[in-house]
């Protein structure tokens, strides 16, 4: 192959790869942002950008894991700290895709949120439902300490 064929080549397995990432600097986010792309590229992302990642494995059944999507998920400083240092991934259980994913991981109890390093490896995990202070304590352990830039207000309500 020639040299240009080979810079084409690699010009568009970048622009591919970038097109993949999700840009949400520009938006206030008041939720996590779970990707949409098949679990294949979604954890190729996270490679490529050298990024940690979470899978959330529920089911339309299970009340907690809509619990946690619908409420703890969308508080701001989840939504904060999960957006600017994770990527995120939901598995839904009962359609193909997520029992495809589930083989890997064998998860027998939902919610479960699994928490990997960029290259795929296994760092922690949540099973059950938890409370926004309980996952933020999780998020936070995982992120280094200069990038920590996010603090629990204890003092909002409900909380």
């Amino acid at each position: 192959m020639s040299r240009k064929g080979v810079f084409c080549l690699l010009f568009v397995s970048f622009v591919s790869l970038r097109g993949m990432a999700q840009d949400t600097s520009a938006v206030v986010l008041d939720t996590v942002i779970f990707s949409d792309l098949s679990f294949k590229k979604f954890t190729d992302l996270a490679k490529f950008e050298n990024k940690p990642y979470i899978i959330m494995f529920g089911a339309s059944w299970c009340a907690p894991c809509h619990r946690i999507k619908n409420e703890i998920f969308t508080h701001p400083k989840i939504a904060q700290i999960v957006n600017e240092n994770y990527l995120a991934y939901w598995v839904d259980i009962e359609s193909f895709d997520g029992l495809e994913v589930n083989n890997t991981f064998r998860v027998s109890q939902l919610p479960t949120l699994l928490f990997f390093d960029p290259k795929g490896n296994p760092i922690d995990k949540a099973i059950g439902y938890f409370d926004g202070y309980y996952l933020f304590k999780k998020f936070r352990a995982h992120i280094p300490p200069s990038q920590r830039n996010v603090e629990w207000d204890h003092n909002i309500e409900g909380e």
